[in-house]
């Protein structure tokens, strides 16, 4: 007998399985566990279990599906999981049918499917979302399914990874000007939203800085997210390049300056052999596919594009 009803803690064990045989039918499985799970999302002060539906056949967990309500009447389904089979994929149709009902008498009239790279949510760091990837292309299974049903991509994204043990800088002039004229600076990321912070608390945030040795001012920063060692939802040898800036300018913004493009691109170069002597083996960060001159500042610095994926939505009204 079908059910869709709201998650209970008996379900934790359950929903991680679901996680790691769901996106094993691609990938190699995450290391993903229930404590892992529980860490990332359902232990946080956000959490309404009410949104995050789990679809039972004869009482077991089949399918489950985690939505949030967001700014503008636009909802976000943050994780989809169905394990193999026709029918479940049936069912996994009527479990989407309902959280889509619910968003919509909610007040959203637009719902988006895949984690962003600017969401906060909880589910970023947890294998194998990472940064933010939306719906990987090779899943299959969730790609068709969403397609049959009226869901279109809306945003393609791609994985730029380095590897940090085998890392090998680039090396030009202004590179060489730039370390004789600059120092790096490590220190904590200041305080944001609680709303943010409430989502990244697995995460250590780390601010690394260009500081001009003659004005002392700071050129640019990045931000580097590694794992809480006490939450472990990411593992230990991962870190993920978040926000980085010039001071005069937005975040990821390219200001068009060759040189103020030149010492962030010296500064992540700069990073990654540091990150690998604290045992950090990899360091990754998701772009939206048409941002070319984040693309530019990745390919530069050595990163390669591993992996790509899409965000899905559909219009509820």
């Amino acid at each position: 007998m079908l059910d869709i009803r709201p998650f209970s803690n008996a379900d934790l064990p359950h929903l991680a399985d679901i996680w790691c045989i769901h996106h094993a039918t691609y990938r190699s499985p995450p290391n993903v566990t229930h404590s892992v799970f529980e860490q990332a999302v359902a232990s946080r002060l956000f959490f309404d279990p009410s949104r995050l539906l789990v679809a039972t056949i004869d009482e077991r967990p089949v399918a489950w599906c985690h939505w949030f309500p967001g700014p503008d009447g636009n909802a976000s389904v943050q994780s989809l999981c169905f394990l193999p089979g026709p029918a479940i994929e049936v069912t996994t149709h009527l479990l989407l049918q309902r959280v889509e009902s619910d968003a919509l008498a909610s007040g959203s009239s637009l719902l988006t499917i895949g984690v962003h790279c600017h969401q906060n949510h909880g589910y970023q760091g947890l294998d194998p979302v990472g940064h933010g990837l939306g719906i990987d292309v090779a899943d299959d299974r969730t790609n068709t399914l969403l397609e049959s049903i009226g869901y279109h991509e809306t945003q393609r994204l791609d994985r730029w990874k380095v590897l940090t043990s085998s890392y090998r800088a680039p090396v030009n002039r202004d590179f060489l000007m730039l370390r004789r004229m600059t120092r790096l600076q490590r220190t904590n990321a200041p305080v944001v939203a609680m709303e943010i912070a409430a989502g990244m608390i697995h995460f250590d945030v780390e601010r690394h800085s260009l500081i001009d040795l003659r004005t002392k001012q700071e050129i640019c920063f990045v931000d580097v997210w590694t794992s809480d060692p006490e939450a472990l939802v990411m593992p230990m040898g991962e870190a993920i390049l978040g926000r980085w800036v010039h001071p005069s300018h937005s975040p990821s913004e390219s200001s068009g300056d060759p040189a103020e493009e030149t010492a962030l691109r010296y500064l992540v170069a700069s990073i990654v052999p540091t990150l690998y002597e604290r045992r950090i083996m990899s360091l990754q960060r998701s772009v939206v596919t048409d941002n070319h001159a984040e693309a530019a500042t990745l390919s530069a610095t050595h990163f390669s594009r591993t992996s790509a994926g899409r965000l899905m939505a559909k219009r509820l009204r």
